[in-house]
């Protein structure tokens, strides 16, 4: 049994859905697998800008955003399907899901239907849309192939934006629906990123939580292993775009590739990792478009001797406080506050009277936060800032030359804060 996730990325154009078959014929042809699929291309910001209009009750842009994005999956049907076929599935999608999803829109412009179940009830469409036109791409190429919905397997708590996954109802499910599947059919289509509540509302795992999706699966189905075909391909050092001098890395340990992750790699969702690390369930990352090529492996081994690892976690926001009653501050009180109110904090430099805080959070989270710290406290807010990190530096690094507004050294860890550019 194999798990494999394949990103929107990779299925941009006509060129990436073409390529699904030979990826498939490439790798474990004979094996039972399921394939985790993800929105097409840019499809689930198209959908955020579509609820953002929707939801200041522009409908002239939320119909013409709704169009554009039916017609970039009708023009990608007509590229790879004969004439008869995409006509067919065009209609069928329209009835099962284009149709569902305008109503929804309408919902959320003429109801004012707001928060995260109407955010999400939209957000799911991108998924369904894209696992419905790689199931009948894949059964034209000869695959036999069987369709699920992951919101019928995967169950949550229903908090947003990111809620929590409840283990014991996914994995019943899990085994209740998709496991008798696999007794008739090798190759099982469902959806990443999406789920569903207590209440059967249809939710999502937080943004690109696709390969988060996939490692819950292999979890439940105790996989032998997980591939997550990237058009990246592999993780690198540094990203090749920034750094041409970034070294791929062919083997990692899962607390190393958790801690690129965290910092900014963006290879990978940072949840990813422990599903398959409770199980020891190694992940491969590997090249959509070059299939037969080594790409990374990631397992319970630790790795020595890696390169010097570059990340960059930008959109961040720096909180400086300042204790004006000469009283020491609290850093750990002030810690847990953040956490309690959903900030996720990504760098702490505090002494006894000052401390800088550099985390993300919905500005209405810090200004909740804000308001209700200790009047003995002023408090600064500046944004955007950017973290850089270097995992395992050497002495050769070029360290920041003044840019820096914080900088800390850590054993096999160099972090510093800089203004957006």
């Amino acid at each position: 049994m194999w798990v494999m996730k394949v990103g929107g990325g990779c299925l941009r154009n006509a060129d990436g859905l073409r390529q699904l078959p030979v990826v498939l014929r490439t790798a474990y042809p004979d094996a039972v697998r399921l394939l985790v699929v993800s929105a097409i291309g840019k499809t689930t910001d198209a959908l955020m800008r579509l609820i953002e209009a929707a939801g200041r009750s522009d409908y002239e842009q939320a119909k013409a955003l709704y169009i554009s994005l039916q017609k970039f999956h009708e023009m990608l049907i007509r590229e790879v399907f004969p004439e008869s076929s995409a006509e067919n599935l065009i209609h069928r999608l329209e009835q099962r899901y284009w149709s569902p999803l305008w109503q929804r829109v309408q919902a959320l412009a003429h109801l004012s239907e707001e928060g995260g179940p109407a955010t999400d009830a939209v957000l799911v469409f991108g998924e369904l849309i894209s696992s419905e036109i790689v199931h009948a791409y894949l059964e034209s190429q000869g695959f036999v192939t069987a369709w699920i919905d992951a919101r019928r397997l995967i169950v949550t708590d229903g908090h947003y934006p990111e809620p929590g996954v409840l283990l014991g109802p996914s994995q019943a499910n899990v085994d209740a629906q998709l496991v008798p599947l696999f007794r008739t059919q090798k190759l099982i289509i469902t959806q990443g990123y999406i789920a569903s509540d207590l209440r059967r509302r249809s939710t999502t795992l937080g943004r690109e939580g696709s390969d988060y999706s996939a490692a819950l699966f292999a979890n439940m189905l105790n996989a032998q292993g997980m591939i997550a075909w990237k058009d990246v391909g592999r993780l690198y050092s540094a990203d090749p775009n920034r750094h041409p001098d970034a070294q791929p890395l062919t083997t990692l340990s899962y607390s190393q590739a958790a801690e690129m992750t965290y910092y900014g790699a963006q290879v990978l969702h940072p949840r990813t990792l422990r599903p398959l690390r409770d199980k020891r369930i190694p992940l491969y990352v590997c090249p959509y478009f070059d299939p037969a090529s080594e790409g990374t492996l990631i397992t319970d081994e630790w790795v020595e001797d890696l390169p010097p690892i570059h990340t960059q976690q930008r959109g961040l926001i720096l909180i400086e406080v300042e204790s004006i009653d000469l009283s020491p501050l609290s850093l750990m009180d002030i810690l847990r506050e953040m956490e309690e109110e959903g900030m996720q904090i990504f760098f702490t430099q505090g002494g006894i009277r000052t401390a800088a805080f550099a985390v993300k959070a919905p500005q209405e989270v810090i200004e909740r936060w804000r308001a209700a710290a200790p009047v003995s406290l002023a408090i600064q807010v500046r944004q955007p800032v950017t973290l850089y990190t270097i995992l395992y530096p050497n002495e050769t690094l070029r360290l920041p030359n003044g840019e820096a507004l914080y900088f800390q050294r850590l054993p096999q860890r160099i972090h510093w804060l800089a203004y957006e550019g």
